[in-house]
């Protein structure tokens, strides 16, 4: 009887917590799209979308079945571009949420969940007002530090005063897309963090006959880079400038302490299997997001193998859903700019420079970040030659200022879509 009386129980809660009504707690702008964020799994099945057309509009209204709204201004941080002309959301009916998009021009509409919580809603091209996610970001960074952050324009040769504003003189000074040649002096605003991977008794990937060490060329090439970077004006932190040993989550940690805008972790990559060592060679760079691929996998377990002590990828996975969508983005963008512009910088002076590509993986060093975070996987140490590259002095300061360039060209992009 008792049995029967608590199944009874369990059926009956079970349906009054389904028929609760979920709330809707924000929503968030991504490129071109609106991501809705709920306390609960949200179903397509409860999405009902129709449009309505008008003379010189069209309303693409979505009605959210068993919803509540968790707050009334819902809308009022979100910002759009010129292919949207408002957004609009409201408590429809008890249970129905109406959210209503307007646009100027008709478009292929299309919803669906995206992970657990969270519900897209694909907006048209051009909606995306992607600068104010990226000034939000920056000026968060500059709350925590009580500093305005200017535009990253360089000073003028002659110094002469003039009349322009400083927009003007910062697309005189930032030329073609790609800085071939960067001025050499930047003022002091930015902040780089450079973290050399591994160090002490994690030596990191070593070449078969165990004489080449990961934890030595990424030092190397990490105190280029630095050396590259205050030359360009930058303020530059190493996470480690010896040959010490530093935890992965201090990393980040330490990285968030210091105020850092751009978070770059250098790395050399290997392959388990001699067969495979004189074939698997090229750059690759890598952002923190769930692994897309095979390879991505194998790349950020090798990493990750000094953290797995404590933790495993479905901590791991946990934790990259909580990443804000601009997050992310901004951080795929540092990497494309940043593998692009080794690639060029490389590739002037030696042959069979690979590219890896971009990628997305679940590395632990990256776990934390609250700036825009890369890895790059700077070479092979398990090559035969690209691992004598990878100790090149001349070699590794082209890659040091390929990647300086890199970060450059990120900061002055972000900054054109702040103007």
């Amino acid at each position: 009887m008792a049995s029967r009386f608590a199944l009874l129980f369990t059926l009956l809660f079970s349906s009054i917590l389904f028929a609760s009504p979920a709330k809707l707690k924000s929503l968030e702008m991504g490129v071109n799209r609106l991501i809705l964020h709920f306390d609960r799994t949200f179903p397509k099945e409860n999405v009902h979308s129709f449009i309505l057309k008008g003379k010189d509009s069209f309303r693409y209204v979505f009605d959210l079945k068993n919803t509540r709204l968790a707050g009334k201004k819902l809308t009022s941080k979100l910002h759009y571009g010129p292919s949207i002309r408002s957004i609009r959301i409201a408590q429809y009916r008890s249970n129905i949420v109406r959210l209503v998009v307007e646009t100027p021009e008709p478009y292929a509409v299309a919803h669906y969940p995206l992970q657990s919580r969270s519900y897209i809603i694909v907006l048209p091209k051009g909606s995306s007002d992607f600068s104010t996610q990226i000034r939000g970001l920056f000026s968060g960074l500059q709350s925590k530090t009580g500093r305005k952050k200017a535009p990253l324009s360089h000073k003028a040769a002659s110094r002469k005063k003039t009349s322009k504003s400083r927009s003007d003189a910062y697309r005189a000074a930032s030329g073609s897309h790609m800085m071939k040649n960067p001025p050499p002096k930047a003022h002091r605003r930015y902040t780089v963090i450079v973290d050399p991977g591994h160090g002490g008794h994690d030596t990191g990937a070593l070449d078969p006959t165990h004489r080449y060490r990961e934890k030595d060329a990424v030092l190397q090439i990490a105190l280029r880079l630095r050396n590259h970077l205050r030359k360009m004006g930058f303020n530059v932190v190493m996470t480690r400038s010896s040959d010490r040993f530093i935890k992965l989550r201090r990393r980040t940690h330490f990285a968030n302490l210091k105020h850092g805008d751009v978070f770059v972790s250098i790395h050399a990559n290997a392959v388990g299997r001699l067969s495979r060592a004189a074939t698997a060679h090229g750059i690759e760079t890598y952002f923190l997001s769930p692994a897309r691929s095979e390879r991505a996998r194998r790349v950020a377990a090798k990493e990750n193998s000094i953290a797995f002590i404590r933790r495993d990828s479905k901590t791991m996975n946990s934790f990259i859903s909580t990443l804000t969508r601009s997050k992310i983005i901004l951080s795929n963008m540092l990497a494309l700019d940043v593998q692009r512009s080794i690639l060029g910088t490389l590739r002037r002076r030696y042959r069979n420079v690979t590219d890896g590509g971009v990628r997305a993986a679940p590395f632990w060093v990256l776990v934390g970040a609250e700036m825009p975070a890369i890895l790059v996987e700077t070479g092979y140490i398990t090559n035969p030659w690209e691992k004598k590259r990878l100790f090149n002095p001349r070699y590794q300061d082209m890659e040091a200022q390929g990647i300086a360039k890199g970060i450059v060209r990120f900061l002055r992009n972000r900054e054109r879509e702040m103007e």
